[in-house]
């Protein structure tokens, strides 16, 4: 065992946007950060939340009011698990990473390699590989957020390729069986902007139905909304996936951010990006 140990080689992610959609340096980084608002320790309580992965000078406050509806949990939250779109792949799937850690401006962040190899199990449409990993943004750009909010939490990055129906069932199942007994000491983060479309008017109208869908827990019009060009988020796949698992079932949905958001992309089209957050009622 302890050979085994000793050779057993320990493999990081690097960032790819760092100073391009993020500030580079750390000093910076804490500097940015604080002045989006966020406070360790200050905040909501929510289980889940959906936040998008623009760059910052676009999307950054919106993903910092997300996570401030969960920073309230700083104190228990043992790990984040972040649910990611791929962007730059057609091959569809579920994609587990095999890296210990990923680089951030603000350190290192551990890796659950644990709790990732149980959920990867839970398939065989599941793969440990990094290679999709390695080039993609939509987890990477809300890692500073998760490492300044929850500093002593661990990551389980998951990556989803494609949309099709038997691959948010077989996701949706996974974080069901595994993370239900765990959900106290869970966030659950899903990188998504609500919308994007090349008109200006379709985008706004797919950012405000995915927005009301959720909030009225409409799952199967969501679903479906997928598949008939109602929705157009950009990481709806992986909001089916955590609507479909029931681990939200008693904690609704609702909208932290202000006016929506909006970018227009060097194709010409049009990006929304909202912060939701899916918490307990108090009564």
């Amino acid at each position: 065992m302890g050979v085994l140990t000793a050779f057993h080689k320990v493999k990081g992610r690097s960032p790819v946007v760092s100073g391009l959609f993020y500030p580079d340096d750390r000093a910076e980084m804490g500097t940015r950060i604080r002045a989006l608002g966020l406070k360790r320790g200050v905040g909501g309580r929510a289980s889940a939340i959906i936040a998008p992965h623009g760059a910052w000078d676009f999307s950054g406050s919106v993903a910092a009011t997300a996570f401030s509806a969960a920073a309230g949990r700083a104190n228990e939250v043992s790990r984040v698990v972040i649910l990611g779109n791929v962007h730059r792949m057609e091959e569809p799937g579920v994609f587990f990473s095999d890296s210990h850690y990923f680089d951030t401006p603000l350190g290192r962040l551990p890796v659950d390699m644990e709790l990732s190899e149980s959920l990867a199990s839970c398939s065989t449409l599941f793969e440990v590989n990094d290679i999709p990993h390695l080039q993609e943004i939509a987890v990477e750009v809300l890692l500073p957020l998760t490492q300044f909010c929850f500093p002593g939490a661990a990551i389980v990055p998951i990556l989803m390729g494609g949309a099709q129906p038997w691959l948010i069932s077989a996701l949706a199942r996974a974080l069901r069986i595994i993370l239900e007994p765990i959900m106290d000491s869970t966030l659950l983060v899903v990188s998504a902007n609500v919308s994007i479309h090349d008109d200006e008017k379709a985008a706004r109208l797919g950012a405000e139905t995915c927005i009301q869908l959720l909030e009225e827990n409409r799952i199967g019009d969501f679903i479906s909304g997928i598949y008939d060009g109602r929705i157009s988020s950009c990481g709806a796949s992986l909001i089916a996936s955590l609507l479909e698992s029931g681990l939200m079932a008693d904690k609704p949905a609702r909208l932290v951010t202000g006016p929506l958001v909006s970018a227009r992309g060097e194709l010409g089209d049009t990006t929304y990006y909202a912060g939701i957050a899916f918490e307990s009622i108090c009564i």
